[in-house]
């Protein structure tokens, strides 16, 4: 069973960039508004095989559900190294938890989420890798790069041909920020929290 860390006596103020006047950059997990493609927001239940927390721009493998459970929508399970059809996000999952350690909306086993599937057409921030960002050049079209989602560090990363274990996904690439970005960072002690100086991509998928 996943847990999140909480500490009910730790205080502290708030947290950086809430304030500024101008702002730039991309949130992972944060679906870009369309009117039509909102439409295609799903809910699902994360399965209880998940040993730790979810948040918004992870893949993962949507599963039909048993049929006693269907009312509740499709079974979201960790993406296996040869299948990832569905990123997670943030828009309307009003119940994330979050606490002083954990400032990240935080999803759990048996819980909802919502997601897209691949191949809904919406656009989400996600993590990228540094080959990823590098296809940013000015020289390569919208749609051009295949990509896998890395499983261990979870950002989109450019594929080899072999896989590497971790997933292909037919998403394409539609603009890279490189700063000024909310990403999703665990840290070594479990605590997950936003960095600031990962690199992003605005993908289609």
């Amino acid at each position: 069973m996943p847990d999140i860390n909480f500490n009910p006596f730790k205080t502290r103020g708030a947290f950086s960039g809430l304030f500024n006047v101008e702002s730039q950059g991309l949130t992972q997990g944060d679906a870009q508004d369309d009117p039509a493609i909102r439409l295609q927001l799903c809910s699902g239940l994360l399965d209880s095989s998940i040993t730790d927390p979810v948040w918004g721009g992870v893949g993962m493998l949507e599963c039909i559900a048993p049929s006693k459970n269907s009312v509740c929508g499709s079974i979201l399970k960790k993406a296996t190294a040869t299948e990832c059809n569905a990123f997670t996000v943030f828009n309307q999952a009003f119940h994330g938890i979050t606490t002083h350690e954990n400032p990240v909306p935080l999803y759990l086993a048996g819980g909802s989420v919502h997601y897209y599937r691949i191949g809904s057409g919406a656009r989400i921030p996600l993590p990228i890798s540094a080959a990823v960002a590098a296809l940013a050049d000015g020289a390569n079209a919208v749609g051009a790069g295949d990509f896998v989602w890395d499983m261990t560090n979870n950002v989109v990363d450019v594929s080899t041909g072999s896989g590497g274990g971790n997933p292909k996904i037919n998403i394409k690439l539609l603009m890279v920020s490189v700063g000024g970005n909310l990403t999703v960072k665990k840290e070594d002690n479990g605590n997950v929290v936003w960095e600031y100086s990962k690199p992003c991509g605005l993908f289609l998928i």
